[in-house]
């Protein structure tokens, strides 16, 4: 059994983490940690009884704890000041803050407006886009998790993008509030969110370096929020480098997906809602209206699942030899 813990863990998707992981057969939750929110019960921040202890640690970055892997579930630009100390222990770690996401400080500075305190750690993370690192996350000591847009993009381009079929795109991109985490903003104050749809930080999201890494072409990106708890819906206007038919783009994306047990890809028309993928760690594409050198492609994921805390623990399954679909639900919540 693995011994893991979560770092905070009385956030969306620290709990997340913990109710998926309480009913994971190869796991046992030995410490459930919090840089502020120490000695208190998880029962204070969920209202649910869960099975095992639920006190909430102060954790110490110096202190060796005798566990197999940390989930660290914290905002960004706070793991990298202590991932130094951290890295010199004997578990591995998942950080699913977006500080080891990027390759350069550069571009971290560029996005995230500060310098990162450990650069030299940066080329020693792994990107934790299971579909496609699986075999450098097995060997990691430490693994970055994408970002819930990041993950829904990349997966719905990366074919393309690593054929070079890609001139241009646009990428209308639409969230549940639950992607902003617990940080009080009013623009997730209910009243403010409710029968009320917005876009913010057109071509300007930080997610925007994930997929200049990951899958470069030129892109105009616009997320949205809309008023739901969770769940992403990605739509993707692309121009294409040459004509294509229907059959051929789909060769290519049951090629690159054949051997991925969390993406479903359809080409018949297919449109996925949020509601395809509620409550799982499914990714659903669908291609759409190929017209020679245009093509439409839908990407829809649970932003704090496939989004977050269930790629986490599809990470966590690769790096210590478990089933990758251990713990993890295939089957959508539908309401």
């Amino acid at each position: 059994m693995l011994n893991v813990a979560i770092l905070g863990a009385s956030g969306f998707t620290g709990f997340e983490c913990i109710r998926l992981l309480q009913y994971h057969p190869d796991v046992v939750i030995s410490h459930l940690f919090s840089l502020r929110d120490s000695n208190e019960s998880l029962v204070n921040f969920t209202g649910n009884d869960v099975s095992f202890n639920t006190t909430i640690e102060h954790f110490d970055p110096l202190k060796n704890y005798d566990i197999d892997c940390l989930l660290i579930a914290l905002p960004h630009t706070i793991v990298h000041e202590f991932m130094p100390e951290l890295i010199k222990h004997t578990y591995r770690i998942i950080d699913l803050s977006a500080d080891f996401r990027l390759n350069s400080n550069d571009r971290y500075r560029l996005y995230y407006g500060i310098d990162h305190a450990c650069e030299s750690l940066l080329s020693d993370a792994v990107y934790g886009l299971n579909e496609y690192y699986a075999t450098k996350i097995a060997q990691a000591d430490l693994v970055a998790n994408p970002g819930c847009y990041a993950i829904a993009t990349i997966l719905g381009l990366k074919p393309l993008t690593d054929l070079g079929l890609i001139n241009h795109g646009v990428v209308d991109a639409k969230s549940g509030v639950s992607g902003a985490g617990k940080a009080l903003k009013e623009s997730n104050l209910y009243a403010n969110a409710n029968e009320h749809i917005s876009a913010y930080n057109t071509n300007k999201h930080r997610h925007m370096a994930e997929f200049e890494e990951n899958c470069p072409c030129s892109m105009i990106f616009s997320p949205h929020l809309v008023p739901m708890n969770r769940g992403i819906l990605v739509s993707a206007y692309l121009q294409l480098s040459s004509n294509h038919t229907t059959e051929s783009l789909e060769q290519i994306f049951q090629t690159c997906y054949e051997n991925a047990p969390f993406v479903s890809f359809s080409s018949t028309n297919t449109t996925p809602s949020t509601q395809d993928v509620l409550g799982t760690n499914r990714a659903a594409i669908s291609l759409l209206n190929v017209e020679n050198s245009h093509a439409i492609i839908t990407v829809a994921i649970d932003n704090l699942i496939k989004g977050a805390a269930g790629n986490a623990i599809q990470t966590m399954n690769l790096m210590f030899g478990l089933p990758e679909v251990s713990g993890l639900p295939l089957i959508a919540q539908r309401v």
